[in-house]
């Protein structure tokens, strides 16, 4: 357990990631808080892999964008963790918080109904399956699966996943690329708020955080990424002359061949768009897409995170309430974060250009706030 424990504490204090903390997912926080209080007088609804820390969590309690319920309760934040241990040990921090624990992709993509008997209830006892430690758990992750849905939707999801976004012998498209489907489909669900329904959010905010990479990405995730670019260059006429312009060439396999890295950059916020897109929900065009960088070192070798930023907006009317094609307002705004997408800069991060006192100073700040909710808590001083 303590050494689990160290895992989730490793990376609270990087400087690098809590410059884009501060400088890229709090003012994004800060607009979703803002829209949504122009909507309906209401606290914001967070879903986050905060770690056992917490940080991103208490860095919006700090500035006031998540505000805690009467009875002090942070009952609008909802996290997932490995195991039920490290759930414990966040509720410790963010009291009244909802975590969910085990494998997300597993749960997320998980069919309920797969393996139970036409008469089963899937949160009781009642199933026609043996009482050993697989059914339990299975029982389990089907519980989770269906409490984690009636949870949608969020004003802010962060998924903060610290590794490879496609992993080895995981069919195409991927089980992460599936499970961000399935979140996007969920949040089309209407908010049911005490005192009122809101048929639909309006909008929401999306942070991503992976690895880049692996350099020996299987072929058919590499064929995958070529064809969901190619498929843009062939809808939109002027995107091959901003490719070449950004990348020194129009094609996306030359692009593959020539550089993995640069390739990788421009897919992956490419395909989580096409995602939202298909699910609904078109980029923000006031706001686009903001992708950030920094090399991280370690024993294995350097490797790089990429973080991802994006607003998303629901088209009026949404899917559910409309006859017809997609408006046109969203068809041009998706158009135009796809343009953005081909045509801006990877923002890189560097301990050089961060404002190493000012970060430190946030942190601290921080930690002394998790202190304040739970005392007990391992002293941290920058």
């Amino acid at each position: 357990m303590v050494d689990s424990i160290t895992r989730e504490f490793q990376f609270e204090t990087c400087l690098l990631k809590h410059h884009i903390r501060v400088n890229a997912w709090l003012p994004a926080c800060r607009r979703r808080l803002k829209a949504v209080q122009a909507e309906k007088a209401r606290r914001l609804r967070y879903f986050t892999f905060c770690a056992i820390g917490a940080v991103d969590v208490l860095m919006l309690d700090v500035a006031k964008v998540i505000r805690r319920s009467e009875n002090e309760k942070f009952d609008t934040v909802v996290f997932f963790d490995k195991n039920s241990d490290a759930v414990n040990e966040t509720l410790k921090r963010i009291a009244g918080s909802i975590g969910f624990n085990g494998n997300f992709t597993d749960i997320v993509l998980l069919d309920p109904h797969a393996t139970a008997g036409p008469d089963d209830d899937l949160l009781g006892s009642n199933v026609s399956q043996e009482d050993d430690a697989e059914t339990r758990q299975a029982q389990r992750d089907k519980q989770q699966h269906l409490q984690f849905i009636q949870k949608f939707p969020f004003d802010i999801m962060n998924l903060d996943l610290e590794e490879f976004l496609f992993k080895d012998k995981d069919p195409t498209p991927g089980r992460v690329i599936r499970a961000v489907r399935k979140l996007f489909e969920w949040q089309r669900r209407p908010l049911h708020q005490k005192g009122y329904t809101e048929e639909r959010l309006r909008g929401f905010s999306f942070m991503f955080t992976t690895q880049v990479g692996p350099d020996q990405l299987a072929d058919d995730h590499r064929a995958a990424l070529v064809n969901a670019l190619n498929a843009n260059l062939a809808q939109f006429a002027d995107l091959p002359d901003k490719l070449l312009e950004r990348w020194g060439t129009g094609q996306p396999q030359q692009l593959l061949e020539q550089d993995f890295e640069k390739f990788f950059k421009l897919a992956v916020p490419k395909v989580i768009a096409s995602i939202a897109w298909d699910e609904d929900w078109y980029v923000d065009p006031n706001h686009g897409v903001k992708v950030y960088e920094f090399r991280r070192d370690a024993a294995r070798g350097a490797y790089k995170m990429l973080h991802l930023v994006m607003e998303f907006v629901s088209p009026i009317p949404g899917r559910e309430g409309r006859v017809g094609p997609v408006p046109l307002e969203a068809q041009n705004g998706y158009a135009e974060a796809v343009r953005k997408i081909f045509a801006d800069d990877v923002v890189p991060v560097t301990l050089e250009i961060v404002n190493q006192d000012v970060l430190k100073k946030s942190l601290n700040y921080i930690f002394a706030r998790r202190r304040r909710y739970y005392p007990e808590d391992e002293v941290v001083i920058l």
